[in-house]
């Protein structure tokens, strides 16, 4: 019997009790909600998953496949991962430096480590120092791959002690914290219902996050120019992706109730927008703000709507 995780949501449970009469294809919840999770963690989350399903498809493609069973460990599978991380900011992989406000020309050690040319072995920038061996349990694999320094992890502080990290994804510079939802969705787009676009793939996560608002009766639009959701002049959750083999990678981070101090712009401008300014739905909606868990719930509806797939449970991020 499906024993329900509180922290997933009564819309996961539902899904569950329908998977036998759907005929939608599958993306696999996988949730740390419930906690706040070390940036790196998540990003590390990203790249195990990834280099899973990467060796997958290269042994779909070799000449051997009708021979061998694949390797334990080897999955083509679609993800979504809910996290809520520690603070930290984070610049696009073509992102300026000249964004973080409170870099001054004395600060040159630290510009050259944050530079998107720099790679050094101590640029400010998340790399996997080698490969890894994937027939090992997720949890397990992620602990091996932090604690054993397999990740570059020599970021730059900003005046309130928070690190920052240059990464790949698309996008200028943001900030991760607590009270802040982030979905990273990892799909190939290669395959049906999706499309192999990602100006397309965007679009519906911007959709996504429109109608989970709307259900809060909060009216949020698009900029014709800038890429995330915003309501007014205010953005109230980034969208930043990367792809690899047209398999998506990072995603959106919608502002639930996050400290709004950790965007001042004496420290970023969030996204490279000075004129524009930043908002929650604490912000918007005071002491009838709902809860992160309330939050994901809707989002994972609106979610499974807009890209027309069934959500399944997976394990825990532990």
């Amino acid at each position: 019997m499906f024993k329900q995780r509180a922290h997933v949501g009564q819309y996961i449970q539902c899904t569950i009790s329908k998977r036998r009469l759907s005929t939608k294809a599958q993306v696999t919840v996988r949730s740390a909600l419930g906690r706040s999770t070390p940036y790196i963690k998540g990003w590390a989350w990203q790249h195990v998953l990834l280099e899973r399903r990467l060796q997958y498809l290269r042994f779909q493609q070799s000449t051997n496949d009708g021979l061998n069973a694949p390797q334990h460990g080897m999955s083509d599978r679609d993800w979504l991962l809910l996290f809520e991380h520690e603070p930290v900011y984070t610049l696009g992989r073509g992102a300026s430096e000249k964004h973080l406000t409170f870099l001054t020309h004395e600060d040159k050690e630290d510009m050259k480590r944050l530079s998107k040319k720099y790679r050094g072995i101590d640029a400010a920038r998340l790399l996997l120092r080698s490969k890894f061996q994937i027939n090992v349990e997720d949890n397990q694999l992620i602990s091996t791959l932090i604690q054993g320094g397999a990740i570059q992890n020599c970021p730059v502080y900003a005046p309130n002690k928070v690190p920052i990290y240059r990464i790949e994804r698309g996008g200028e510079v943001t900030f991760h914290g607590p009270g802040q939802l982030v979905l990273y969705p990892m799909l190939n787009l290669r395959h049906s219902p999706f499309k192999q676009d990602l100006h397309w793939y965007l679009r519906q996560i911007e959709e996504v996050i429109i109608l989970t608002l709307q259900h809060y009766d909060i009216n949020a639009n698009r900029d014709g120019i800038n890429t995330g959701v915003w309501v007014g002049l205010d953005k109230i959750a980034a969208v930043g992706v990367s792809s690899s083999r047209w398999i998506t990678t990072h995603g959106c981070a919608l502002n639930v109730n996050s400290n709004l101090d950790a965007f001042s712009k004496e420290i970023i401008t969030p996204c490279g927008i000075e004129e524009r300014g930043v908002t929650s739905l604490y912000d918007l909606m005071g002491e009838n703000c709902p809860s992160m868990k309330d939050v994901a719930d809707v989002m994972m509806r609106c979610f499974g709507e807009v890209f027309d797939v069934e959500l399944v449970e997976g394990d825990d991020i532990t």
